[in-house]
């Protein structure tokens, strides 16, 4: 169960960080859009960029750590499957 909620928290992680990425981009067309179509597109992409940095840190922090623990469950398999060949 508890591996199932870990792969379940990567796979909303990942859509998290499109999510937020996409939300930094409609977030800079709403703040420049007014001033004229090139200023909606330069806010559509200043915008993309910061929500693109901010996905990174939030989302990127916590996919580390999903990747540690997939890690440290590998770790504990090959120990064990070590253990139990070495007694047999």
């Amino acid at each position: 169960m508890t591996r199932a909620l870990s792969d379940m928290l990567a796979t909303l992680n990942a859509g998290m960080a499109v999510i937020i990425t996409l939300g930094g981009g409609v977030a800079g067309w709403n703040k420049l859009h007014e001033q004229g179509a090139s200023a909606g597109f330069v806010g559509i992409l200043v915008g993309l960029l910061m929500g693109f940095l901010v996905a990174a840190a939030v989302s990127g922090t916590l996919a580390t750590l999903i990747l540690i623990e997939n890690h440290l469950w590998n770790l504990v398999a090959e120990i064990r499957q070590t253990a139990a060949h070495s007694r047999g």
